[in-house]
């Protein structure tokens, strides 16, 4: 994976994972820092934190980055659905 451009105080910005839309450093009232990740020709924006969480978990398990997106946008998706019946 290419190495990825982080947008600061992007005002709309929203992580797919976390939700996140603040940063949670209690000194720094601004959006949190985020990416644009290509994936099945979509752009899909992930805050810093869990960029840096799919790298380590890519670098772990010997995967791509392309595959640990894969697994966590799933995983994301079952937990969507799940929620919605509770």
């Amino acid at each position: 994976m290419h190495n990825p451009q982080f947008s600061y105080n992007k005002p709309n910005a929203k992580c797919i994972f976390c939700s996140r839309i603040q940063n949670p450093h209690p000194d720094f009232n601004e959006p949190i820092v985020t990416t644009l990740l290509a994936y099945n020709n979509k752009e899909i924006e992930v805050c810093i934190n869990c960029y840096s969480e799919l790298e380590e978990l890519s670098s772990d398990q010997n995967k791509s980055m392309n595959s640990m997106l894969q697994d966590k946008l799933n995983v994301s998706r079952i937990f969507a659905k799940a929620y919605r019946y509770i």
